[in-house]
């Protein structure tokens, strides 16, 4: 596949004009079409139904895209969270914006507390994955030896 970036709206259109609106019955439609398909005939379904390498590389640029979008949501909510929790006197020492990876302890520490934060949209059900990455997130504030107050922000 071409590793050359496509624009982005540009991959949005492509995408668009494959799905025509409803992945599920484009695929419908095309897993009826396989039936039957051999070799000489590659060529001809692939062309009929919008299938080509621009296709694969705008959704590849998509999941790019897409893949970086719950980091970029939870930075831009620390962020947007500082003006209501930061006190008079009370200074940011550091947050750590990235996933996970940073070296930092907590999301964000001042000089008056270490905090963690989630930001979540609970769909109900089984959220098992979600409630023990919470549950990690309050045992390492809990266990943390620091006169700072802990908060986890969800």
């Amino acid at each position: 596949m071409d590793e050359r970036r496509m624009d982005l709206p540009a991959a949005i259109s492509i995408l668009e004009k494959f799905t025509q609106g409803d992945l599920t019955r484009t695929l419908s439609r095309l897993e009826g079409r396989a039936s039957g398909l051999h070799v000489g005939a590659c060529a001809d379904f692939l062309s009929r139904g919008g299938i080509d390498p621009d296709v694969l590389r705008a959704a590849s640029e998509i999941k790019r895209v897409a893949g970086q979008i719950n980091v970029t949501i939870h930075a831009l909510g620390i962020f947007m969270c500082l003006p209501h929790i930061l006190e008079q006197g009370e200074t940011v020492q550091y947050v750590s914006l990235g996933a996970g990876n940073t070296g930092r302890k907590f999301d964000l520490e001042t000089n008056r507390r270490i905090a963690e934060f989630k930001f979540i949209s609970w769909r109900g059900g089984a959220e098992s994955i979600r409630q023990n990455g919470i549950f990690k997130d309050y045992f390492e504030l809990l266990n943390e030896p620091t006169e700072k107050r802990k908060y986890l922000y969800l």
